[in-house]
Formats: C-alpha cells, structure tokens, sequence
C-alpha cells in the first residue's frame, strides 16, 4: 500500500476521516484519504433541497393559521408524531391534537416545556408561534430567527 494522498473531504462525511482505494498509476489498490463518493454527496445536497422545500411549505401553513408551529419545528427537525411523542413521552393521538391550533393555544406550562425542550426553544416562543433554526442548524445560526 502507498503514501496516503491529500483529498478533500466530501459533504456527507464533515470533519470524520475517511480512507478509499484508488487505483495508482501502475494500477495497484492503495489507500487515500477522503472519499470517493461525490455521488453520495450530490444525492444528499438533493435531500437537503427537498427538506428545505417541506420547511417553506410548513412555514407557510402556520403563517396561514393551519397549523401550529408545532408542525414547523417537527417538519425542521425531520420527526414525525410518533418520534415526537416518544421525546415528550406523551401518546401520539395527543401530539396530533396539538399541531391544531385551537388545540396548540390552550396547551399548559408543562406540555410547552417538553416540547421547548426537544426543539432547544423557550415556552414563550411556542406560545408566540416564533419560529427557530432546527436544532441541527443552531450552533450555525446561534440567535438568528427562521423567518
């Protein structure tokens, strides 16, 4: 096995280390480091421009009024009532009331907080309907608002 080259790293992998073969110019198997999968990476980066599209699409519907925001917060953090209802330990029936709005506006103290707690946002901004980055995205944009 030869030297390790210098390659950069893809997308999908971040700042994790990554080895490949490739073929050398006597046409041997060596090892390089990064990753040979820029395919992966455009299918990902495609991923990505479809949640973005989900996430307009929620943001309008609580701008709307049709659903409460926390539809938007589920949408952006990619879970869907049974996952959020497994985080907050509540039933899932009970998560589905709540992306209701008449049903979302009359939620008590404690239901905000498990909800403030899984989405990394305060009570206060669940009750005004304020709309934060996802919380994979918020070291990123550290106080900015999703508007």
């Amino acid at each position: 096995m030869g030297q390790l080259n210098e390659i950069p790293e893809s997308d999908i992998t971040g700042a994790v280390k990554v080895v490949s073969y490739v073929a050398n110019k006597n046409g041997n198997q060596e090892l390089v480091q990064g990753s040979m999968w820029s395919p992966v990476d455009v299918v990902n980066h495609q991923a990505w421009l479809e949640i973005d599209k989900h996430i307009g699409a929620s943001k309008k519907k609580v701008a709307a009024g049709r659903v409460s925001c926390l539809h938007y917060y589920m949408t952006a953090n990619q879970m869907d009532t049974s996952l959020l209802a497994s985080y907050t330990r509540q039933p899932r029936w009970l998560v589905c009331l709540h992306l209701f709005p008449f049903f979302f506006r009359r939620l008590g103290a404690k239901s905000l907080k498990k909800y403030g707690e899984v989405f990394k946002v305060s009570p206060d901004d669940l009750r005004h309907g304020i709309l934060k980055p996802p919380v994979y995205n918020q070291r990123e944009c550290e106080g900015d608002s999703v508007d």
